[in-house]
């Protein structure tokens, strides 16, 4: 059998084992069943991103009038909720033009969607695609994912990439992925094989007892390690090899000139890569050198994530053909927990200068975070500080878990009273220190049990209410502009209820409300960032009686709304550029 012909039956066996996994998936084509076998791969790796039947038939939007997208998802790991349409084509063989094609189709799709030209398009998808949408924002990417289960041949992913971007000079927030049979059973193992930590291991140095000690207590040591060791790290632990990094290897357009760059020396240049690359930082409980090898105790890998993931995937590093780079090796300094996050995420810090980070990376792994995720847990919230725990079972409803970045938005929107800014640009909250310690360096019981409300809110706008309004006002005159109205307004229904009830509870007065059209931004915050005497969104009593809560909440989202549709109405009869996406764009 020809390792084209292996790779087509491993995915085939994979989509067998997938469908017996998901009682949805059962009665689905095989092509159906591959691109849930491509999201689940690609996208819920991790283990704490749940997905179930559910997720999978919102998802997977392959069906007649579908405008030429199979996939249709909010990236489950990004804080900027970016989007991704996908298609996929479940064949033995692909040609250059059927990719080309298939991309050129999903675009158009794009496009229109935007332009609001929607009339070929089937109402299952709109629906998708306006509610997705309505969460991108200015930090947001759109990307484009084609999946094949052919072989990638001699098509040049470079040139679909030229080809494709063509369509989207204007858009610089526009990225495109294609992944070919190799590429996804790639993903497929690596998904498979995700752990949340790495007991021990062992690199391999240069030479017996080169190495370069710092301080009294042996603290650090530098070596030069064997790229065949990293690689075999990899290969054994997978993305687990980066659980203490500030994030997971992050994969890059083809062509990326950092990871071409790396490639490039890897495969062209090895013997000057120790030159060229700044090498890798461990940290571990424990480290020992014996010889040729240093073993490691509970250690993780928190900087080089891109420079290990492409060693790993270089055919060219092998037994007879291997090199050496600079690696640091750090143990980890402390008393309590507290001290060793601190100082893990001090030199986590201090040592990623690659890849930009992302000011809410810097938050994940703070003290603060930890001691919020045990409050969370007392109002019945699993909270993850970081991405790659797993959320226990009792925790599965999508309300009762929650990360950083989900919290971060939802107090943005409903605490702060800055909902489109929640949407638009949320790394405020972590680039503004007041923001960040109004909601996490306070009274964390109660942003805690505000934001168990929050969570319940906001899932049933999502999940509920949303789809009833569809189905309540598809017919009516407008339909089409009242219904993205609707889609795009989530955010602001969240904060104007949060602005009633602190409201209701004294906590703001008319007097602070008479101001609100003309202060500034900072005079604004330093009314909202008082929360004295607020205790609920609503009544305990109320939120325990979920029936009552849905009718309460879908009265409010409904009145907030129709007004809104009034002043937008207006606004458009003087502006007939006036959309729903721009309209609800200003705090």
């Amino acid at each position: 059998m020809s390792a084209n012909s292996q790779e087509y039956e491993y995915i085939v066996s994979k989509i067998a084992s997938l469908r017996e996994s998901y009682p949805f998936l059962r009665n689905k084509t095989d092509a159906y069943v591959f691109s849930a076998l491509c999201v689940k791969s690609n996208f819920y790796k991790n283990p704490a991103i749940p997905l179930n039947d559910s997720d999978l038939e919102e998802i997977i939007v392959d069906s007649i009038s579908d405008g030429g997208v199979d996939i249709l998802l909010t990236d489950p790991s990004s804080e900027s909720s970016d989007l991704i349409i996908g298609q996929s084509k479940f064949y033995r063989t692909i040609k250059f033009d059927d990719v080309i094609n298939a991309l050129y189709k999903m675009a158009d799709f794009y496009k229109d969607m935007i332009k609001g030209q929607t009339a070929y398009v089937n109402g299952e998808v709109q629906r998708r695609f306006l509610t997705l949408n309505s969460d991108v924002g200015e930090e947001s990417k759109i990307i484009f994912v084609f999946y094949t289960s052919a072989p990638r041949g001699k098509i040049s992913v470079e040139r679909l990439q030229e080809r494709f971007k063509e369509r989207f000079s204007e858009n610089s927030n526009i990225e495109l992925s294609v992944l070919f049979a190799s590429d996804i059973i790639d993903e497929i193992k690596e998904s498979e094989s995700r752990r949340p930590t790495v007991e021990s291991g062992r690199i391999v140095i240069d030479r017996a007892g080169n190495i370069l000690e710092y301080g009294k207590n042996e603290e650090a040591i530098i070596v030069n390690v064997s790229a065949l060791s990293v690689k075999q790290l990899y290969a054994q632990h997978g993305t687990s090899l980066l659980a203490k990094n500030l994030r997971y290897y992050i994969k890059t357009p083809a062509g990326s000139k950092i990871d071409r760059a790396i490639k490039n020396t890897i495969n062209n240049d090895p013997d000057s890569f120790w030159m060229k690359n700044n090498g890798i930082t461990i940290i571990c409980d424990l480290f020992e050198a014996d010889g040729k090898e240093v073993h490691l105790s509970n250690f993780s890998i928190i900087n080089g994530g891109q420079t290990t993931y492409l060693l790993y995937r270089s055919k060219s590093i092998q037994e007879g053909n291997d090199f050496y780079f600079p690696c640091k090796i750090v143990r980890v300094s402390g008393n309590s927990e507290d001290e060793k996050n601190l100082y893990s995420l001090g030199i986590a810090q201090a040592v990623n200068s690659q890849k930009a980070i992302k000011d809410i990376d810097l938050k994940a792994n703070a003290p603060e975070q930890v001691r919020f995720a045990q409050v969370m847990r007392q109002t019945g919230i699993f909270y993850q500080t970081k991405r790659g725990e797993v959320v226990p079972k009792e925790y599965s409803e999508p309300y009762m878990n929650a990360d950083l970045a989900t919290i971060g938005k939802l107090c943005l929107c409903a605490i702060l009273q800055l909902p489109c800014t929640s949407r638009n640009t949320p790394s405020i909250m972590y680039k503004k220190t007041g923001y960040y310690d109004t909601i996490f360096n306070g009274d964390q019981l109660q942003i805690a049990k505000i934001c168990e409300e929050l969570l319940y809110i906001d899932h049933y706008f999502r999940n509920r209410f949303i789809k009833d309004f569809d189905k309540e006002n598809k017919s009516i005159s407008g339909a089409e502009d009242i219904v993205s109205f609707a889609h795009n307004a989530r955010t602001i229904c969240i904060a104007f209820i949060s602005l009633a009830s602190r409201y209701k509870q004294g906590n703001i007065t008319d007097d602070d409300i008479s101001k609100l059209a003309y202060l500034q931004p900072e005079a604004i915050f330093k009314i909202f960032r008082n929360m004295n005497g607020v205790k609920y969104i609503f009544p305990k009593s109320l939120f325990q009686r979920k029936d009552e809560y849905d009718n309460v909440l879908k009265k409010l989202f409904n009145l907030i709304i129709s007004s809104g549709i009034a002043m937008y109405t207006a606004a458009k009869t003087y502006d007939p550029s006036v959309n729903a996406t721009n309209f609800l764009k200003m705090d």
